[in-house]
């Protein structure tokens, strides 16, 4: 045998070994995954969505109906051609679903009849007696006009388990009050709101911490009085269309330590910026004492208040010496106004909070 013969021979024992030997390794993969914990592979499959986590179930046996215990749900529908078929295919898999309590129940889904309101209904009222944590409903009106909105079940108003809403083009008419004690966090966009209809979800959400109003319309005065209001980001989207506002809330002093204590008025001057740049078409502004606070640090930093348009200006405060800055940076970002109401207000209460506030006013003076 000669020696291109010897190199051919071993060439296809080489081949031969390696073809033996690639099987193994991709099962040995696979086994490394599959073999761990179930606790692992449901964090893994917890980010997908619904059905990618049902199509690695049907493609790898060791994780068949593992997806039925992922204790996040999330389904998305943007095709209008297939209602039908992603309806059924989402009733059968809430029908398999294993979790008491989801942690999220997130639906996208194409809303342009009103005979997909019963399906719909279902899915609010799983939410409801599974009692979700963060429920999102965000729909769509595509192909459709004028565009639908979904009514929301009155059963949805007395949920007292879920912490987060996030919905689009949905109406709220409670017909009674609104019981949200465990919401802290409010998403409503693309919706119709009166104003009677937005005192019931603020009073009725005792624990909120973060709403956001996004294209939303068929208010003129909105009011927003909260003490619990405390997320870093306090944002009015498209307020164009807003005659009067009234911002009256306070963001409690919660840090551990002196060190986070610069952190925290930071992000007090960061709500008190965004906020009033949304703010600058408004005409009638009513400003409460802790946001003239706030904008009294900023002044000592040299920093300036957004400009307003506002034509009514209104400013409740306890007229102490360091409200006064603040008083003067909102008068001289304010050249518009031809109305102003000062509303002198004091109490025990304002005793603690300007001390707090009074304290670290010095320190930067």
């Amino acid at each position: 045998m000669n020696s291109e013969d010897e190199e051919e021979e071993s060439s296809d024992d080489h081949r031969s070994k390696r073809r033996k030997h690639a099987p193994i390794l991709e099962e040995e993969k696979e086994d490394r995954i599959s073999t761990l914990p179930d606790s692992i592979r449901l964090n893994i499959l917890s980010p997908l969505s619904t059905k990618d986590a049902v199509t690695i179930g049907v493609l790898f046996k060791r994780w068949a109906y593992l997806w039925t215990s992922v204790p996040t749900l999330r389904f998305t529908h943007t095709n209008t051609g297939n209602s039908f078929d992603f309806a059924t295919a989402m009733d059968d898999t809430l029908l398999l679903h294993r979790v008491p309590k989801p942690t999220k129940f997130s639906v996208l889904f194409v809303y342009n009849s009103e005979e997909r309101r019963p399906r719909v209904d279902r899915w609010v009222r799983f939410a409801t007696t599974a009692k979700v944590d963060r429920l999102s409903l965000r729909l769509s009106f595509r192909g459709c006009i004028p565009p639908l909105s979904y009514k929301f079940p009155q059963h949805l108003y007395a949920n007292e388990f879920v912490s987060e809403l996030d919905f689009r083009y949905c109406k709220i008419k409670p017909n009674g009050l609104v019981r949200w004690s465990s919401l802290k966090r409010l998403c409503i966009g693309y919706t119709a709101l009166r104003e009677d209809v937005l005192d019931k979800v603020l009073l009725g959400s005792p624990r909120l911490e973060f709403f956001r109003l996004h294209q939303c319309y068929k208010f003129n005065r909105l009011d927003i009085v909260s003490e619990s209001l405390k997320e870093r980001k306090c944002q009015i989207k498209s307020a164009s269309a807003l005659v009067e506002v009234r911002v009256d809330f306070e963001i409690r002093m919660e840090y551990e330590d002196e060190e986070h204590e610069e952190d925290h008025y930071k992000n007090c001057e960061n709500v008190v910026r965004e906020l009033f740049e949304s703010l600058h078409q408004v005409k009638k502004l009513i400003v409460g004492r802790w946001c003239l606070k706030v904008l009294s640090i900023m002044s000592m930093k040299h920093l300036s208040s957004p400009v307003l348009n506002c034509k009514c200006l209104t400013m409740k405060t306890s007229m102490e010496k360091w409200d006064l800055p603040g008083i003067a940076s909102l008068l001289q970002s304010s050249p518009y106004v031809e109305t102003l109401v000062i509303d002198i207000i004091f109490s025990n209460h304002d005793l603690e909070v300007f001390f707090s506030w009074s304290n670290f006013l010095d320190v930067i003076s």
